[in-house]
């Protein structure tokens, strides 16, 4: 198998387990959705596949869990998009530009 190839399963793969990881937290389920957000960081890694900004958007970097599985929130205040993660803290924000 080719790397772009293998490349492309990852990426698939790191979708499906975005896609459960959401279901998860619509269920609760803590425990796993921990480990598949600890799964998509250690395949984007090994792999060198760079994250999707939906995955970005919905996962903490400095922890690398999810933003809602922990009592986090997401608030758009002064034309920015502020992320803040319930788990660490940590908190981010991305500017909203106008097209």
């Amino acid at each position: 198998m080719g790397k772009e190839r293998e490349r492309q399963v990852i990426r698939q793969r790191l979708d499906e387990l975005f896609e459960l990881a959401l279901i998860d937290e619509k269920n609760a389920r803590k425990d796993r959705i921990d480990r598949k957000y600890n799964l998509i960081y250690l395949y984007s890694r090994k792999y060198k596949v760079p994250l999707t900004t939906s995955i970005k958007l919905w996962t903490c970097r400095k922890c690398e869990t999810g933003i809602y599985a922990n009592g986090g929130h997401i608030r758009i205040h002064d034309s920015r998009i502020v992320v803040h993660c319930g788990n660490c803290g940590y908190i981010r924000r991305y500017n909203i530009t106008r097209r």
